[in-house]
């Protein structure tokens, strides 16, 4: 009865612990994804100081958070993530426009392979 009880009280915690992860991995690319589309209005209205300083706030902050998830997560995509970051750095400095919108769109694209990866759904378990 003991072994009983203590493997279903594991699994409760474990499916608990699973949704809350996945909940603060959802605010965490949201997060990113309401600054990347701040930065493309910046872009888009051919802001580029503004750009330049929201593109670096945002790559600064990518790079202090990202390191928590780098651990447990497909690491893949963050890494790609940083090499967008980088290219959408040099082409705001050399306002590409084309460019620019190209690489945010890589980026949101990203963050959106982040939660699909670790979405609990039956699509992925099937």
């Amino acid at each position: 009865m003991k072994s009983t009880t203590f493997v279903i009280l594991w699994t409760i915690l474990f499916v608990l612990f699973g949704f809350y992860v996945n909940n603060k991995l959802y605010d965490f690319t949201e997060g990113y994804k309401d600054n990347i589309s701040v930065l493309e209005k910046s872009i888009e209205n051919e802001d580029w100081e503004k750009a330049q300083k929201e593109a670096d706030s945002i790559s600064t902050s990518w790079n202090k958070e990202k390191n928590h998830w780098y651990k447990v997560l497909n690491h893949e995509y963050f890494d790609e993530i940083g090499l967008r970051f980088n290219i959408l750095d040099k082409a705001i400095y050399t306002e590409n426009k084309l460019k620019s919108l190209e690489e945010v769109e890589s980026i949101k694209t990203y963050l959106g392979n982040i939660i699909e990866s670790v979405k609990f759904d039956v699509n992925y378990i099937f």
